[in-house]
């Protein structure tokens, strides 16, 4: 019998009627004794001062910048409600920007993760498996174990996905493996009612605990659900109220509610489940007029109402980044329809569609930092082949000039996650505004081969165009071959010169090189950014010698430039966190290199089992 088997053994057993969770909390929409009105949030200064036309020239157009201040400022105000930062998990969906997740991540803050994917980049951002949290209403089970065995947080969305966790404990416990040491939560999908205050064309989208949701287990399923466990217990109850939430009282209904559904899990089974995540659902202003509870509203009307021994968490998506991003962009035409002005920004639903598909119009500054007003005979459109491209439908756009920047404001939370390339278009990267006023790029800007269906493609395949295979006589190969690459490259050399480290995750390299050619070929590239990629992770960990194989499994490189022989070269290297990989000394991480400044540019996947040979 496991650890977990013993530890959930029942020690009282209580019936629990449907109808008593049905009553455990009242369902009127008003929580008894909680003030209608509290302190509401508002919108950010911080981008209202930021040099727009420098930024426009030395940048570009269509680039994100973060703001490092702003989101220590929230995560600050969500640690003051929660009592530590670790249990504020950050839904990466939200906007899986590597910057946002370090910044995160480093202040102790958590990460919720719906996908291996994102449990990937979470991990190479520096957060502990200890601190990340699976939840998916399509989890793969084999994700969910991994996790689950290595410290971190599940959520069981469904009876079903319950069951099978169970059953891939009882196989592990069969086996005489060691019992999983994270933390299992189960959804629930709630049976009280939580509304809007205001209800609007958008809701019903967004309404995450509407009881005939996809979402969740239903209350009054719950508690047989979990006394059906048999080799593991239940930590913690979940549930969400929905995005854009305008108001304090389903949070306090929703608490109550989870507190009494677990009180009578441990009634049942004799084990009280003392999590409860609250999620996320805050929602901020996208206009001076909007009214939404701020984070410490929030915390001055639920904290009262929190049962002492439950541990809560809170997993915000707008409130703890959708004020503390905003995107660049520029104007690209002006011209007149039937006597409207309609002016044309280079930002659009591309990377907006929340605004633009939802009428989420956030603020847009001008070139001198003030709001283009919400009421007038213009409008301010995307670039986009689509008529809904429109960021403000009524505006005066009458002191804007094609070539001005604008900026969008509030746009952290759903919008580069949910950014395409239609139409061909691209995004800038991104831009960080450190909390020491400095700003400095983060991610590059995407290249015109940077469209998922054209990475990889196998051209001539969809055209038939290929022929019969045929023998080429390789005589006729030589004369168009290249010698260089076929027999001088192999004359190259490298030695280093110099090395200066930042820290444990960025260093610099200067290199002599020799090339027969008097420049940096791209195999040479390859070869000196994998060196330099290979000692610093090596540095990084630790190590004075090169004890076990490491090796690349993906590479992007772009040359800009030739970059010059008869002088040092100079290799940068920056690294991610390294992430588990099967097995205990397995790691993964991502690695990012320039070479010759910005003459080239690339990164690195690369891999190595501690435990390996030496190579």
């Amino acid at each position: 019998m496991s650890s977990r088997t013993r530890a959930r053994m029942k020690s009282a057993t209580a019936p629990v009627s449907r109808s008593m969770l049905l009553a455990a909390v009242p369902v009127e929409l008003e929580a008894p004794g909680l003030a209608s009105e509290c302190a509401s949030a508002t919108i950010e200064t911080w981008s209202r001062t930021l040099p727009l036309r420098d930024l426009l020239a030395e940048h570009g157009s269509n680039v994100w910048i973060i703001a490092e201040a702003q989101l220590r400022a929230n995560l600050a105000a969500w640690t003051r409600l929660a009592g530590t930062a670790a249990r504020i998990l950050y839904p990466v969906k939200a906007n899986p920007s590597p910057a946002i997740l370090e910044i995160l991540a480093s202040a102790g803050a958590s990460a919720e993760c719906a996908s291996p994917a994102e449990i990937l980049l979470a991990r190479l951002a520096g957060f502990t498996d200890d601190r990340i949290a699976y939840n998916s209403p399509a989890a793969d089970l084999a994700t969910a174990w991994k996790l689950l065995a290595s410290g971190g947080t599940v959520v069981a969305d469904s009876c079903e996905f319950l069951t099978a966790l169970d059953e891939r404990a009882a196989a592990a416990d069969a086996a005489g493996q060691p019992s999983p040491h994270g933390r299992l939560l189960v959804r629930v999908n709630p049976s009280i009612d939580i509304r809007y205050r205001k209800a609007e064309s958008w809701s019903d989208l967004t309404s995450h605990a509407k009881k005939s949701g996809k979402f969740g287990i239903p209350s009054e399923e719950i508690v047989d659900a979990v006394s059906r466990l048999v080799h593991l217990k239940v930590d913690g109850l979940h549930a969400h109220v929905g995005t854009q939430m305008d108001h304090v009282e389903p949070f306090v209904l929703l608490a109550a509610h989870l507190a009494q559904l677990a009180r009578a899990i441990a009634a049942r089974t004799g084990v009280l489940p003392t999590i409860l995540d609250l999620g996320g659902g805050l929602g901020i202003p996208f206009a001076e007029k909007d009214r939404f509870p701020s984070i410490d509203a929030l915390g001055d009307a639920l904290l009262p109402a929190l049962d002492p021994r439950f541990e809560h968490w809170f997993e915000p998506g707008h409130a703890l980044v959708g004020d503390a991003v905003a995107l660049l962009g520029s104007i690209v035409a002006v011209k007149s329809v039937r006597g409207k002005r309609w002016t044309i920004a280079d930002v659009g639903t591309d990377q907006l569609a929340k605004i633009t598909l939802l009428s989420w119009h956030h603020p847009v500054l001008g070139p001198d930092g003030e709001a283009l007003a919400t009421d007038g005979d213009d409008s301010l459109g995307g670039p986009l082949c689509f008529s809904g491209d429109t960021l403000l439908p009524a505006t005066d756009t009458s002191r804007l000039a094609v070539g001005d920047p604008i900026l969008v404001q509030h746009t952290g939370a759903y919008c580069a996650s949910l950014a395409s390339t239609f139409n061909g278009r691209r995004a800038g990267g991104a831009l960080l505004l450190r909390a020491d006023g400095s700003i400095v790029r983060t991610s590059p800007r995407a290249g015109g081969l940077d469209e998922p269906l054209a990475r990889g493609y196998e051209w001539g395949s969809a055209t038939g165009s290929r022929a019969a295979r045929q023998t080429i006589a390789i005589d006729t190969l030589m004369p168009l071959s290249s010698k260089v690459l076929r027999e001088d490259l192999c004359e190259e050399r490298f030695s280093y010169l110099a090395a200066r480290s930042e820290g444990t995750h960025a260093f610099e390299f200067d290199f002599a090189v020799a090339s027969p050619v008097g420049f940096v070929s791209m195999p040479l590239a390859i070869r000196l950014a994998g060196d330099a990629a290979i000692v610093s992770t090596l540095r990084m960990l630790g190590y004075t010698t090169k004890a076990f194989p490491v090796w690349g499994t993906s590479l992007d490189l772009r040359m800009g430039a030739q970059i010059p022989t008869d002088r040092p070269v100079t290799v940068r290297i920056e690294l991610s966190h390294a992430a588990r990989r099967d097995g205990a000394g397995s790691r993964r991480l991502a690695v990012r290199f320039t070479i010759g400044g910005d003459a080239a540019t690339g990164s690195f996947e690369i891999m190595f089992d501690e435990r390996g040979a030496g190579c």
